[in-house]
């Protein structure tokens, strides 16, 4: 018989794989040469990553082998690392992506909870920049492209100035990092715990508080806000990071939202929204967790159980679920914060195009009315001031918007990694698509792929 007759050769959709597949058993158990069977792959057009041991044992010992069999794998592209601000006043940011996420990461929270202050003239922060990536290929030895890491302009923050990729400090205070641009802010310290004799915080800079925020009390602080100990059911918004020395115990009363990352030692029954990456260390019980980036809580018993967890990029923890079964849920993709977000920055590129037009009419009618030439200047700067603002804004707005874009395209690549036990009745929603899972797993990958959510053992 020929082999044709015999086998056949099924490549996935992707172009990733090559499946031998058995059509029909020879009672004479006919065997080709190694020569043979690369003719019949390359006929079939695979070229590209050939399993050489899988192929030789085909060749010598068919009878043995289960079928379908996997013949051959290509490479996957390895998309290039985004650029990102790293600050040189701490020994080690932590810094998430898509590439570490499943990885082990040390975290000092004491680390970014004790920022030294930053002098003038020192530097603070410098822009690591974005790699391109390396291409893929198929097994039919066809290249695919990798997505260059996403960039952004550096530009100077709140009394900080550039030079290169470098940030220096123009006065002292304490650094704030954001996505793109460092600030260095004046410090806002409470003492011990926050009580009504200091009563609610709306700073314009970093926050700093060494003891507890009791519940019903509000801080807000345009830079980052750090808290030495634990706080209970209050109101935390910051616009750079909230770090937390102790957790969150909130009795699902408040909340806690930064423009960055959140930190905290646990969670318990809070509800935290990050616009990154959210870093627990111990354990997140009952709360509700939204991230822009990834959400990992690999430290300590790494344990999370009940709530929902809601992460554009990855989840990974230690433990998800208990053995009672408590219902916990995990939602990978874009979730409604982010198209909320999505609509805001659409809105202000919007308004910011007309009220620049409607600037630039102004100045050009300017010139054709009769104004003393002393006011006419003065109108005229306030004019140019405006119009230089709304084009900052706009260029922000756009910028903010193919960041979306690029998180819309990666949103079905995500992922949820549990390095010990997945228990059951534990909910996974990749979009529209869900799976409850039935029994408890052990260190495994859950993926959507192909219209299905996989899990594979690492």
């Amino acid at each position: 018989m020929r082999i044709e007759e015999c086998f056949d050769v099924h490549i996935a959709e992707d172009g990733m794989t090559a499946y031998l597949t058995i059509l029909e058993k020879s009672d004479e158990q006919e065997q080709w040469e190694l020569d043979v069977w690369e003719s019949f792959l390359k006929a079939n057009g695979v070229v590209y990553g050939i399993k050489h041991q899988t192929l030789e044992a085909v060749v010598e010992q068919p009878q043995e082998l289960t079928f379908p069999l996997v013949i051959a794998e290509g490479i996957s592209p390895q998309n290039g690392t985004a650029a990102f601000i790293q600050s040189a006043l701490i020994e080690r940011e932590v810094h998430t992506s898509r590439t570490q996420a499943g990885q082990q990461i040390n975290i000092n929270l004491k680390q970014v909870i004790d920022i030294p202050m930053a002098e003038e003239g020192e530097l603070v922060g410098e822009k690591v920049e974005a790699t391109p990536g390396v291409d893929g290929t198929t097994v039919t030895n066809e290249s695919i492209k990798a997505k260059a890491g996403r960039d952004f302009v550096l530009r100077p923050g709140k009394n900080t100035r550039i030079e290169g990729n470098q940030i220096y400090a123009l006065s002292s205070g304490q650094v704030s990092v954001h996505k793109k641009t460092v600030h260095v802010y004046p410090v806002y310290e409470v003492s011990g715990d926050l009580d009504l004799q200091t009563g609610n915080i709306d700073f314009t800079g970093n926050v700093e508080i060494r003891g507890n925020v009791p519940s019903g009390f509000e801080v807000k602080a345009k830079g980052d806000i750090r808290v030495r100990g634990t706080v209970e059911g209050a109101f935390i918004e910051a616009g750079g990071s909230v770090y937390i020395g102790e957790g969150i115990s909130a009795q699902h009363k408040g909340y806690v939202e930064a423009g960055k990352d959140i930190q905290a030692t646990y969670l318990n029954e809070a509800h935290v929204e990050a616009g990154d990456n959210i870093v627990v260390q111990e354990t997140i019980m009952h709360s509700r967790c939204h991230a822009g980036g990834d959400i990992i809580c690999l430290k300590g018993r790494g344990l999370v159980v009940g709530g929902s967890l809601s992460a554009v990029s990855a989840v990974c923890v230690k433990e998800a679920g208990n053995v009672m079964n408590t219902k916990t849920s995990f939602f990978l993709g874009a979730a409604e914060q982010l198209i909320n977000r999505q609509k805001e920055h659409e809105q202000t590129l919007v308004q910011a195009k007309n009220e620049s037009l409607k600037l630039q009419k102004f100045l050009k009618d300017l010139d054709n009315k009769k104004v003393p030439a002393a006011k006419n200047r003065v109108m005229k700067l306030r004019a140019r001031n405006a119009l230089k603002t709304l084009q900052i804004k706009a260029k922000d707005a756009a910028e903010e918007l193919e960041v979306m874009h690029d998180v819309w395209e990666d949103a079905g690549r995500g992922y949820i990694i549990v390095k010990n036990q997945l228990h059951e009745n534990v909910v996974i929603h990749f979009g529209k698509y869900s799976k409850t899972t039935r029994r408890t797993y052990s260190n495994v990958k859950v993926t959507y792929e192909e219209g299905d959510i996989h899990m594979k053992s690492l």
